[in-house]
């Protein structure tokens, strides 16, 4: 702190004063201020540490709810409340062929097939009440398959002609897939289908078509020439 005096002929002159109270802070009051801060700093990240790991260490963060078949139903008998209960799994691959709660409820559905107690519910398993339940299960080979899960719709396309000539029929559209084997698919058909797609399966070539879920019916047209795929190929 500096103090002045007036000097003759209106000089001032500067004089330093020590005070000892001067100061605004004590050292000591600095260093407490300093480790309170610390304190607290180290408190709010540990909390926010131990909120991510509850977080991303808790497992049930993957888990869903799905419906599961609580007592063995036949084929044929319609689902009701007592028939299904709410499980929670990890989220397995194929989540979407299963009845999560909340997005779909398969209750008023019937038995595709015998089910058994504990396993998980999957559309393939069901059909609507309406629906037939004159339904065959048949095995279509399909070489280099694309990726299908039971509940997809596949299209069926036949390449037949010649050699010289080859050609490309649709053989059948929208075709129910209950199951995904090594070299093909389990198809559902009707009792009076069951004949043809057992032939097809033995004597065509067959080549599968995946349609997207909820994609409209297939459209697919016969193809017999390389102009004639170029024209639809470039169709929107």
């Amino acid at each position: 702190m500096y103090l002045y005096r007036l000097l003759a002929k209106g000089c001032l002159n500067r004089l330093r004063w020590h005070s000892p109270h001067a100061r605004l802070a004590l050292p000591a009051e600095v260093h407490g201020l300093k480790n309170w801060l610390v304190a607290g700093l180290a408190l709010v990240l540990g909390i926010a540490v131990s909120a991510a790991l509850l977080i991303f260490g808790n497992p049930a963060r993957d888990e869903i709810e799905v419906y599961a078949v609580a007592h063995d139903v036949s084929a044929g008998t319609a689902l009701t409340q007592d028939a299904l209960r709410l499980v929670a799994v990890m989220l397995p691959d194929g989540a979407s062929s299963l009845f999560q709660k909340g997005a779909s409820d398969p209750r008023g559905t019937r038995a595709a097939h015998d089910l058994i107690a504990g396993q998980l519910l999957q559309r393939a398993d069901v059909l609507p009440a309406s629906a037939s339940m004159d339904v065959r299960l048949v095995f279509i080979p399909v070489k280099d398959a694309p990726p299908a899960t039971a509940g997809s719709k596949i299209d069926l396309l036949v390449i037949s002609g010649t050699s010289d000539h080859p050609a490309v029929v649709p053989f059948a559209l929208g075709v129910d897939v209950r199951g995904v084997v090594p070299g093909g698919f389990i198809v559902a058909v009707t009792s009076r289908q069951a004949p043809a797609f057992v032939y097809a399966a033995e004597v065509m070539r067959l080549v599968a078509v995946i349609a997207a879920p909820g994609a409209p019916p297939g459209n697919e047209e016969p193809i017999g020439a390389p102009d004639q795929a170029l024209a639809v190929a470039s169709q929107p």
